[in-house]
């Protein structure tokens, strides 16, 4: 088994700074927050799905710290009854699958559920 965190813990810090700490705390895997809840503090999808380039920048600074990615998180709210919020949290949840295809990570953390507002939530 491989212990590992959410890096949205150490959302003070630039990734290399908490891929450090991570590393140091004798932790093997990461999870990174791409949007919506967790944030994207330490992955940039824009950049990340535009560029083979900065998608093995990106994974060398972790594979450099013998650590492994064991998920993609983009914990928003497709079913919103906000269709903005809404639309917003699919477009995250699917770019961060494309993202995770690309790169071979098997594994992208979602929330499902409505918020409860009224009697038919």
């Amino acid at each position: 088994m491989k212990l590992g965190v959410l890096t949205v813990v150490f959302q003070d810090q630039p990734l290399t700074k908490a891929l450090d700490i991570i590393r140091d705390a004798g932790l093997e895997m990461v999870e990174i927050g791409t949007g919506n809840y967790p944030g994207s503090r330490h992955c940039n999808l824009d950049r990340l799905l535009a560029s083979a380039g900065e998608r093995e920048k990106f994974l060398n600074q972790i594979h450099r710290r013998g650590l492994e990615i064991s998920a993609l998180s983009c914990h928003g709210n497709a079913l919103h009854p906000n269709k903005a919020i809404a639309k917003k949290a699919d477009r995250v949840a699917k770019r961060t699958i494309r993202l995770a295809s690309l790169r071979g990570v098997k594994t992208v953390v979602e929330l499902s559920g409505s918020p409860r507002e009224g009697p038919a939530a």
